[in-house]
């Protein structure tokens, strides 16, 4: 026989094969054909399919082991693993398949379960067969549909009832549902509603006057004219000054499941006039008297008429401290070691010189600051005396009458009399004797708030029982429990009356400062030369206005923005910017720049720079 076979013999032989039941049978006849032994060749395995089975043949002689994936909707597994990609395969393999495909029809409900949808992919459902394969080492396995077998039909019940199951029953449309049956769109349509609800809206609080101070002191050729301080916010008694327009409840709506959705809740304002305007029952503001409207309170808004105490030139010893419920008019100058304290705003159109100005609501200065201490809004209600000594004596009476009520429970049970008055001498002076300096202090602040107040009688009440306190021998006569306690109501009276003085919207307004202390519970606005060793804290801004103002040597601390021009320079002492947002500068000399956690020293001068968390965070 010729030493060469060719393809065509080849392909004969192979069919003989493939047409033999039994291999070795088959190998035996093209062994007798060819003359080879085919017991020595190396034989590959293989895979074929035939009447929807998966029939796999080892290899002999080192031939390649059949490979075996699938294409979809074919799923198969292998040795009860699903396999996604192609692998190798024996004999022992146990191969099973089925079909992956979508079902006839999908429900969906949205995210806000007010919209139910259907989608039908096919109107009717065949049985699925494997494709005969004849046998390959790499075997693809892929599927036909037989269209003669017809295993479901989609119809409107088993929609229903699917419906039904995912208990959707608001607002069906079974029309929809039909017509989307008899002409199929394959897209998504809406088969039930259900019904948003609709958000009310909050109560709104329209003011029609300005809370902040804008340009106080207005100059004529140069002159500040004094008779002109109308830019301070005034109204007029009968003016309007806000109006609050209640808020309008919600309506409930329904899902799809018929489940009740409710609006979000409305906030409401609650609004209270002092006696200084009247509240209409349809929520209007109205002033009863001329002055500044002003707003205090957080939970509870409370409209004011402020009137103010003017000083006509100098804030000195003639003059004296100066304690007011209501604004302060300075038309001159704030001298050394003087103290105003202002339940209102403060307006000072000179300078003022190492002195303490706090107000519950804004502080103006149209010239320089030099080594004071202004304190406004939060800050001017802290640093108030009246507050802060009310504050002690209440902090220190509750300790004392708790002591007292414990020396009484010991005292009773050994048949001793003790009076109350008595037994809180006797412990005052033991362990709180701080509290009579404290209590001089107060009625110091008192007689001054009086000599300069319209109602002179509002804290008569607790003046008596100050000057009782500083008087031993009433103490044990006259005080007893009930009365303490009233005393105490008193005292919380008196610094709940700064604490409600407090404004939301406050400022702090100067021209220059230097060695000074500025605290504001809104934003610092620097309107001329600048600040020299200062420190500056504000929750809002630090804002400096002139292209040319400094800023050397000074501590400043914002709760939002500091926006600076010149910064550092020449004063040897470290300058500090530190705000929760950003830091703006025209040029820096040096210093550090803090942002939120992150900070940054600046040695060589810098030009129009923001600083940002991303910009220090790079710089670190």
């Amino acid at each position: 026989m010729t030493d060469h076979i060719s393809e065509q013999e080849i392909l004969k032989l192979l069919k003989i094969l493939d047409q033999d039941s039994r291999l070795e049978d088959g190998r035996e006849r093209v062994s007798s054909l060819i003359g080879i032994n085919l017991d020595d060749e190396a034989m590959d395995g293989y895979i074929k399919v035939e009447h929807g089975k998966i029939m796999v043949g080892n290899p002999s002689n080192g031939g390649k082991i059949p490979t075996i994936k699938a294409k979809p909707p074919v799923k198969l597994f292998v040795d009860g693993q699903e396999i996604s990609k192609e692998i190798k395969v024996s004999s022992e393999s146990v191969i099973e398949w089925n079909i992956e495909e979508k079902p006839l029809f999908e429900l969906a409900v949205s995210e806000d379960k007010l919209e139910a949808s259907l989608i039908i992919h096919r109107s009717k459902r065949y049985a699925w067969s494997l494709s005969d394969q004849t046998p390959s080492v790499n075997a693809l396995i892929t599927s036909e549909e037989d269209t003669s077998i017809i295993l479901e039909t989609v119809n409107l019940q088993d929609i229903l009832t699917a419906i039904e199951n995912m208990n959707i029953k608001m607002n069906l449309d079974v029309a929809v549902i039909q017509s989307e049956i008899l002409q199929l769109s394959f897209q998504p349509v809406i088969i039930a509603k259900g019904k948003a609800p609709v958000q009310g809206q909050d109560a709104q609080l329209d003011l029609f006057f300005s809370e902040n101070i804008e340009n106080i002191f207005a100059e004529v050729r140069g002159f500040i004219d004094y008779k002109n301080h109308l830019n301070i916010p005034s109204v007029k008694s009968g003016d309007v000054i806000a109006k609050k327009t209640p808020p309008i409840e919600g309506q409930a709506g329904y899902d799809v499941f018929g489940n009740v959705l409710f609006p979000d809740p409305v906030k409401d304002i609650r609004i209270a006039g002092k006696n200084n305007v009247e509240i209409t029952p349809d929520s209007i503001v109205i002033a009863l008297k001329e002055g500044r409207p002003r707003i205090t309170g957080n939970q509870i808004k409370y409209f004011d008429i402020n009137t103010a105490f003017i000083v006509s030139g100098n804030v000195d010893l003639q003059t004296g401290i100066i304690v007011f419920s209501g604004d302060v008019i300075v038309y001159g100058d704030v001298m050394d070691n003087m103290i105003i304290e202002s339940l209102g705003n403060i307006y000072v159109s000179g300078s003022v010189f190492n002195s303490t100005l706090t107000a519950t609501g804004s502080i103006a200065v149209k010239g320089n600051v030099i080594g004071s201490n202004l304190y406004s809004g939060y800050f001017g209600m802290l640093y108030n005396r009246l507050y802060n000594n009310s504050k002690q004596l209440m902090d220190i009476f509750q300790k004392m009458t708790e002591s007292v009520k414990l020396l009484m429970s010991v005292i009773s049970k050994k048949n001793i009399q003790l009076r109350y008055g008595q037994a809180l001498l006797l412990i005052g002076e033991s362990k709180y004797q701080q509290v009579w300096d404290i209590v001089r202090e107060l009625l110091n602040v008192i007689a001054s708030l009086q000599s300069h107040s319209k109602n002179k009688d509002d804290l008569q009440k607790l003046k008596n029982y100050l000057e009782l306190f500083l008087q031993p021998i009433k103490i044990v006569e006259v005080l007893t429990a009930p009365r303490m306690e009233d005393f105490m109501r008193v005292l919380k009276e008196a610094f709940m009356r700064v604490a409600l003085s407090q404004e939301s919207q406050v400022q702090i307004n100067i021209n220059q400062a230097q060695n000074s202390t500025l605290k504001s519970n809104g934003d610092i606005l620097i309107r001329g030369e600048g600040i020299i060793q200062c420190d500056l804290y504000s929750t809002g801004n630090i804002i400096f206005f002139l292209d040319n103002s400094v800023c050397r040597g000074s501590k400043l601390e914002a709760g939002d923005t500091i926006s600076a021009m010149y910064v550092g320079g020449i004063t040897g002492v470290g300058t500090s910017l530190k705000a929760t947002k950003k830091v703006m500068v025209k040029k820096m000399f040096e210093g550090r720049v803090i942002i939120d956690r992150y900070s940054t020293d600046i040695f060589e001068p810098v030009e129009e720079m923001t600083f940002d968390r991303n910009s220090i965070r790079q710089l670190v």
